[in-house]
């Protein structure tokens, strides 16, 4: 049987025993699971492991935002973009989106601002 392959570990005596973040390929994927909350630091390194080595435009200077994605049952590309601060951020967008929540559409290269422990869900156009 594989196992998955351990990210992170616990420094403590009880779950020390356990891995904190592992992942494993599946299928034509990755599953990777994360068995705690992460800090600032381990959420960067994670999500700086997970992305592709080629940047998809999706990666923000703002340390506080993050994107992931996925793809819809009809091949659509969906993005959803957080604000984990209490500080409004505005971010460019890469390609031309369409706000699900809202309905509003945004151009490539437009700002998209996002108020505090906002989340955006957008279809790429």
């Amino acid at each position: 049987m594989e196992t998955a392959q351990v990210l992170a570990r616990y420094e403590h005596p009880h779950y020390g025993r356990w891995p904190a973040v592992t992942s494993r390929a599946h299928g034509e994927g990755r599953i990777t699971y994360v068995g705690t909350v992460p800090d600032t630091v381990l959420a960067r390194a994670l999500f700086d492991w997970a992305v592709p080595a080629e940047p998809s435009g999706w990666r923000f200077g703002a340390a506080s935002v993050t994107s992931t994605g996925a793809t819809s049952r009809d091949g659509r590309k969906v993005r959803f973009v957080h604000n984990w601060s209490w500080d409004p951020v505005a971010v460019r967008l890469p390609v031309a989106v369409r706000d699900v929540l809202d309905g509003s559409d945004h151009d490539a290269g437009g700002e998209l601002t996002l108020g505090p422990w906002d989340v955006r869900i957008l279809l790429e156009r």
